[in-house]
């Protein structure tokens, strides 16, 4: 198979935001643009999410007898481009902090920035509002930024009808506080906003028969959600599932017997990409840790986890994307960190699965599967383990792990 090269042209100003790794090139306008990429297959994928951070590893195979080197793309969500949804200050970054490593070993990456307005793509003059990556804009900050353009940029974007000068709320230069003011703002074209496409680049070669193992962690733009209603579009809240899933019990004493959780952070995760690998997913793993509860959309299909949610998938064909919601009562603490991480391993088993060490035994889980393990909370020999809904600890000698550079 003849050795393939996908173009790649940066024509804009590069900026970071979530989703799987996918090969393309980008299109002058600044777009990218996806393609089929045969010969390299996805062997395994282990996506970890929870409120903060977002962990994907993966390991490639290239089933052919010849290197292949391509442009790999991981895209992430658009997010919006000026607004105070994200709870933007005045020169507020996303903080993404994308690091990436392939076979274990730290990996440069480009990033891939673009502008839309509801399926229109807004002029490339636009790009020089932003400064670098990851940088978020109020409206104060894009009137000040508006005002310093050239005026022929500028006009490209009024002629478009992408730009209007109207009411805005601006700081007041002596009291210090946001008023009603005149000033330079994003037209509501067809009732929609700009928003930024956001996509992480590399030029990655898989070696002839050979698997690559990928990794890269992230700081999500999650979404805060204050009406205390799920954002997930699959989650109805007026069901007798999610109602009695949301209900916690009141300290005695109080008026109410239960109260309700809230979803205050809401995540978006593009799993479709994956599809423009050869074939199927042989083996996908997902985690979520909550630090109480989560609903969400997996397969199009709501799901219910207390503090996690697994799932593991053979020959996993991702036909729709990821949503999770973050229950909490009150807002979920920026800080909040497990007390160690997962590491995903292959069951050599069978392995029997028990309530503690030496305890009862609970489950079984198959040879070749998949679980999550904490080898940071192990006692003795005995790992914590976690498959789909079997929960436990079992023996070290019954596992092995997956992800390590040259692991088949």
């Amino acid at each position: 198979m003849k050795k393939l090269y996908f173009l790649f042209l940066l024509v804009c100003i590069a900026f970071p935001a979530r989703a799987n790794d996918t090969a393309g090139y980008v299109l002058p306008t600044g777009g990218v643009v996806f393609q089929k990429q045969d010969g390299i297959k996805m062997k395994n994928e282990a996506l970890y999410i929870r409120p903060g951070q977002i962990e994907v590893n993966y390991l490639f195979e290239n089933t052919t007898d010849k290197d292949i080197t391509t442009q790999v793309f991981f895209p992430l969500p658009p997010i919006a481009a000026v607004a105070d949804y994200y709870g933007y200050t005045w020169e507020a970054l996303h903080q993404f902090h994308f690091k990436l490593w392939v076979n274990g070993k730290p990996k440069k990456y480009q990033t891939v920035f673009n502008l839309k307005q509801g399926e229109r793509a807004v002029p490339a003059a636009a790009n020089s509002l932003w400064k670098y990556p990851e940088e978020g804009l109020n409206e104060p900050l894009f009137h000040e930024r508006v005002s310093a353009m050239q005026e022929k940029d500028r006009q490209l974007l009024i002629d478009g009808k992408f730009l209007r000068w109207g009411g805005v709320f601006l700081p007041n230069s002596e009291t210090g506080d946001y008023e009603e003011a005149e000033g330079w703002t994003i037209t509501d074209w067809e009732d929609k906003m700009w928003t930024k496409e956001i996509s992480y680049s590399w030029l990655q070669t898989f070696p002839a028969g050979k698997t690559v193992h990928i990794r890269h962690t992230y700081t999500p733009s999650a979404k805060t959600i204050n009406t205390g209603m799920p954002f997930s579009a699959c989650i109805n809240p007026n069901t007798w599932d999610y109602q009695d899933f949301v209900r916690i019990p009141t300290p005695p004493g109080t008026d109410h017997l239960w109260d309700k959780l809230q979803a205050q952070h809401y995540v978006e995760y593009i799993l479709t990409t994956a599809s423009n690998w050869q074939g199927f997913i042989d083996d996908f793993n997902l985690l979520v840790e909550s630090p109480l509860k989560s609903v969400g959309c997996f397969e199009g299909q709501p799901f219910y986890g207390e503090k996690y949610f697994a799932v593991s998938r053979r020959y996993f064909y991702p036909e729709r994307n990821l949503s999770v919601d973050f229950l909490e009562k009150g807002s979920i603490p920026s800080s909040y960190t497990p007390t160690s991480n997962p590491v995903l391993f292959r069951v050599d088993g069978p392995a029997n699965v028990r309530k503690e060490p030496n305890g009862k035994i609970v489950g079984e889980m198959k040879d070749g599967t998949y679980a999550w393990v904490w080898p940071g909370e192990k006692q003795g020999n005995w790992y914590p383990v976690l498959q789909n809904n079997l929960q436990g600890y079992t023996h070290k000698q019954n596992l092995i792990k997956v992800f390590e550079p040259g692991v088949k």
